[in-house]
Parts: C-alpha cells; structure tokens; sequence
C-alpha cells in the first residue's frame, strides 16, 4: 500500500511538472509577442522610431537608390526583429511521429521532382568565389551551436541536405519569369524566348553591371537563414567629391531591372507577352504596352506569377536576398531547440560582414524540374543560360571604343598631375633623370 501510494504521488508529481514545462515552453516562445502588445496597450508615442515612416513607402521604378534603400532597411528590421518570436522550437518527443514528419517534409521538397511533369523558371545572379566563400563561414559559424545532422533517423537536430545550399549554388535570385507549370510540347521552344526576350531587356534598358552590399544575415521565422542585401551607387559632394554608398542618388538598378523583366514578359514591347495567361487564351488585360501594375495578395483576380513570386515586386519592399539554409520546425528534434544562440550568431555575423560588397555583372536563366529542392535551381537544370550585363563604353577622342569595367564614376587623370606647387607652370618639360648619378657627368 505504501509503495503503490509513493508510486501514485511520483506519477502525480511527474504529471504536474511536465504541465508547468510545457506551460514555461510555450511561454517562453511568446514572451517577444507578449512584450510588444504590451508596448502597444501602453502607447508606443513614447517611443519614437526612426524607420516607422519608411514602413508604408511603396518602391516603384522612379526610385532612387536612396529611397528604395529607406524602404529596405525598414522592412529587413522589422523583419529581424520578428525572427526573435521564435526563440524555442518544440521537441517533438514521439520518435515514431518525428520519422513520419520528416518523410513528409522530405516528400514535400521533392514533390516536383518526384511528380516529374513540371518545371519552373527563374533568372538569378551568382555570388563570386570570395562572396560564396564568406556567405558558408557565417553560415557554418551561425549553424554551429545546432550541431546538425543529415541523417534522417538522428533523435537530434536533422536538417536534409537539400537545405543547406551548396557553396557553389549561392546566389541571388532576381525574378521568376514562370512558377511551376506542367511541361508541354514547345517547352524548350519556350525557354529560347524567355532568355531572348531578357537579353534584349538587359540591351534595351541599358543594364550595365552595378554593386549591392551586405546589410545583414537573418534567420527569418526562426526557418529560413538569409542574407539581406541593398543595392549601392554615386551621390556628389557639395564640393564635388563622388561617393559611393548605399546613399546614391541614381535609379535603384535592383528595381528598375525587375520591372523592366516584368514589362517584357506581360507587356507587346518586344512582341506577344510571355506569360501562362497569354499562352492559354486568357489574357489580363495588361497587354497595352504600359508597365503593369502589383497587384495585392488581397486581389482576387488572377496575375502573372511573375508579379507574385518575384522577390520584393508584391511586397514592394525591394527585398534582395541569398537563401543560405532552412530549418524543418516541425521535425527539427526530438528534444526542445533554444534558437537565441542562433539569432545571437546571426547580430555577431552581420556586424562582421556587414558592407561586403558583391558586382552584379551576369545572369543565369534556369529552368528546374525541382532536383535541389525547393530552394536551389542549379540541380540538373533542363534548360541552363548564362547573359552577361553589357559592359559600359566610352568613346575617346580619337574614335577608340574604350571597355571601363569600374563601375565608379570614369576618372580622367592629368599626366602632369602632381601634388604641390610646381615653378613655371604645368607647361614645363620635365628633365630626364638620366645621368643623374653618374658622377663623371656632374663634375664628381
């Protein structure tokens, strides 16, 4: 009787404890949302924000570098900021549940791939050597402290291997001219149009080669690793010093080029529009020749998947990004994962490689059938094209077409420069030095 009573108190006590634990968990991961209603109830006039006013800014192909930049900095904070809701990821702590979880999520990825019947098309840029190279060492530095595992049967933290973009796939995606789309007949056709269409844009337009920087590296929805990045460009001086920051005073080339993508495709500029819509008969009225208009993710009315899946058009925060890993939270575990040293490592990464700068010069038009998953197009691409920005030229005086891969402003230099006052002007002939030292002809 004794025994079977200590028996029942531990069961009793054992019981209580892991409802407190669960209770602690759960508020534990809500505590950041907690303390922002809070802030709300007590009025956040108080608190004066230096962004706030960029947040319901709305990026369109007039703005400059500057002013997309504002909208950026706004929206990638705020975005940081929510990460940290999610600052504990729940064990699942049924092994039989945690294995089917991760079957699913594996089925999920490969779900294209697996079906075999669609492809997807999407344009991006590839991170340099140094850049990709730089962008795995946060990454492996921010990804430490989870001490993941590929191996699907691990009780401990499992990530497939699918998520974890290889170093030579890294790249910044920079439109989705079609979403998934069953593959059928014409298709390769399809694709040659696509990538002669953009090049004629990058021609057109005058795309020529710009730079963007890095301005941070987030785990966003404590899921999805990313480095944020914003374009940079020329402002002058008052006394006539150029700069070259995040400050320029020129067109966003990020923007421009992505609206000047959607406009070749949706619109007759370089001929039929080049889109499911058109292609099916079912034309949305955007084929005036006129830019079209982002629809909102309230809008009913069926739109061009370009103009919903490209990055930063929908939202119009001109949102830049390298995906660098994902995170299944749902399978993640068998034990609770504490995300703070993640999001910790990600504040340390970003004040170390904040400011690197990347040169945007090519492009790769890639149609995938969803062999690397559901973030890397470079697997076994069906259809795989590389377009080279045009290089600026510069016609000198004496009919020379001059190549200028400085992307800066062109400097021309005085050959008579010099530092310092100089007797008789710069009009002076300079004395050959030869002889200088030879001590026989100076008399020595």
């Amino acid at each position: 009787t004794v025994l079977a009573g200590l028996s029942l108190s531990t069961g009793a006590a054992l019981l209580v404890w892991n409802i407190i634990k669960e209770e602690r968990r759960y508020e534990r991961s809500k505590h950041i949302q907690e303390e922002e209603l809070r802030d709300e109830a007590e009025g956040n006039d108080t608190l004066p924000s230096i962004i706030s006013h960029f947040q319901e800014t709305f990026i369109d192909i007039s703005s400059d570098i500057t002013e997309a930049n504002k909208k950026r900095t706004s929206a990638y904070y705020q975005k940081a900021r929510d990460a940290h809701l999610y600052s504990l990821v729940l064990g699942v702590r049924s092994y039989p549940r945690l294995r089917n979880r991760r079957e699913r999520e594996m089925k999920r990825i490969m779900h294209y791939y697996t079906e075999g019947t669609k492809s997807h098309r999407t344009i991006i840029t590839m991170c340099d050597n140094e850049t990709a190279s730089m962008l795995d060492i946060a990454r492996r530095d921010i990804l430490d402290p989870l001490n993941l595992s590929h191996d699907i049967t691990t009780e401990n933290v499992w990530v497939p291997a699918q998520n974890i973009i290889p170093n030579e796939d890294l790249h910044v995606t920079v439109a989705t001219p079609w979403w998934w789309h069953t593959i059928r007949e014409g298709n390769q056709a399809l694709s040659e149009e696509l990538v002669t269409r953009f090049r004629q844009t990058l021609v057109s337009e005058c795309h020529h080669s710009f730079q963007i920087e890095l301005e941070r590296i987030v785990l966003l929805g404590g899921k999805a690793l990313v480095a944020l990045w914003r374009s940079i460009g020329e402002r002058k001086t008052e006394d006539g010093f150029i700069i070259y920051d995040r400050h320029g005073e020129e067109i966003d080339p990020f923007v421009k080029l992505r609206r000047d993508i959607v406009h070749c495709f949706t619109t007759e500029k370089f001929g039929a529009p080049l889109t499911y819509n058109e292609r099916i008969g079912n034309s949305n009225g955007n084929n005036n020749g006129g830019t079209p208009s982002i629809p909102s993710r309230g809008n009913n009315v069926r739109a061009n998947s370009i103009e919903l899946k490209t990055p930063g058009l929908g939202s119009g925060d001109g949102f830049i990004h390298t995906t660098l890993a994902r995170l299944p939270l749902d399978c993640l575990s068998m034990k609770d994962v504490d995300l703070d040293p993640i999001h910790r490592l990600c504040r340390e990464a970003t004040a170390t490689y904040c400011g690197h700068r990347m040169v945007v010069k090519d492009f790769r038009f890639l149609e995938t059938t969803g062999a690397g998953g559901e973030s890397n197009p470079c697997i076994d691409p069906i259809a795989d094209e590389t377009i080279e920005a045009p290089v600026r030229v510069q016609m000198t005086e004496a009919g020379i077409v001059e190549n200028h891969y400085d992307l800066h402003t062109a400097k021309t230099v005085d050959t008579n420069a010099t530092i310092g006052a100089v007797g008789g002007g710069f009009d002076r002939k300079t004395q050959s030095i030869e002889g200088l030292f030879d001590l026989e002809a100076n008399g020595k």
